[in-house]
């Protein structure tokens, strides 16, 4: 998962430079297609990962992966209709919900996958 994270990070840090160097919409769309692509598949493999392992508090983690596919479905469509306040909002959110997301929520999931023997 940690990995995964950096990876996350890392996309995040690309979208920040992308639209710093105002290299249009069509770089952005790569960047936010591979985020896209990226962070289902890290939300997907951590759900498994805490559902295997019988994590108490798998509902509520749920929810909030939930919450963020459909804000940025939401984000997606402001991206399409407007190009350039869709992006950095797309970029803010992201920003903020993925470093709030793995500084507080996994945090709490850490010490009980640690506890389950898992690495």
């Amino acid at each position: 998962m940690d990995e995964q994270h950096r990876k996350l990070i890392d996309l995040i840090n690309t979208m920040y430079r992308v639209m710093r160097k105002d290299e249009g919409p069509e770089q952005i769309d790569t960047v936010l297609k591979e985020m896209s692509e990226y962070a289902s598949g890290h939300l997907r493999d951590e759900e498994a990962l805490l559902q295997e392992n019988g994590y108490t508090d798998f509902d509520s983690h749920l929810a909030l992966h939930k919450e963020y596919l459909i804000k940025m479905e939401e984000l997606r469509e402001e991206w399409d209709k407007d190009k350039t306040s869709g992006a950095q909002n797309i970029y803010t959110f992201l920003r903020q919900w993925w470093l709030g997301h793995i500084v507080e929520e996994d945090q709490k999931y850490g010490p009980f996958l640690t506890e389950k023997g898992v690495k």
